[in-house]
């Protein structure tokens, strides 16, 4: 089962961006940016943030770098996935838990990538909650005299 939209809590839009040659490309598959700035699936601890939902499948036979449609939302979107491995359970609420692009699931009993933040328990195999945002340290953290 894939990733699905569950509260938009804001604005939702869809936007248009280059796919990376023979790659595959799921409907509601997770998405982010490759350096060069072309579509690619998201995965586990990847540097780029996550994006959106593809909204249009694509064979990995297709060597075309054609625009896809991506579902993006806000900083407050949050999505409903699946929980495998680890069953979820109610203590997972608040917790940082890493994506697994395999499965398009989460493993709530793993927090080494922290992909996902939870903020609603559904069932052991379902969850709620929104993309953790990846920023880049830029060295300016550095105390004032």
């Amino acid at each position: 089962m894939a990733v699905r939209m569950f509260r938009p809590n804001g604005p939702v839009h869809i936007e248009w961006y280059q796919k990376t040659a023979s790659t595959a490309l799921a409907f509601d598959e997770p998405m982010a940016l490759s350096t060069a700035g072309r579509l690619v699936p998201y995965t586990p601890g990847i540097a780029t943030p996550f994006l959106g939902l593809c909204k249009q499948t694509i064979a990995s036979s297709s060597t075309t770098t054609a625009k896809v449609p991506v579902e993006v939302g806000n900083q407050d979107t949050e999505y409903l996935i699946d929980a495998t491995t680890t069953a979820a359970a109610q203590t997972d609420v608040g917790e940082f838990v890493d994506y697994v692009s395999a499965t398009a699931s989460v493993n709530v009993g793993a927090s080494t990538e922290d992909d996902f933040f939870v903020t609603q328990f559904v069932s052991t195999t379902l969850v709620v909650g929104k993309w953790a945002r990846r920023v880049a340290s830029n060295n300016l953290n550095t105390a004032f005299a």
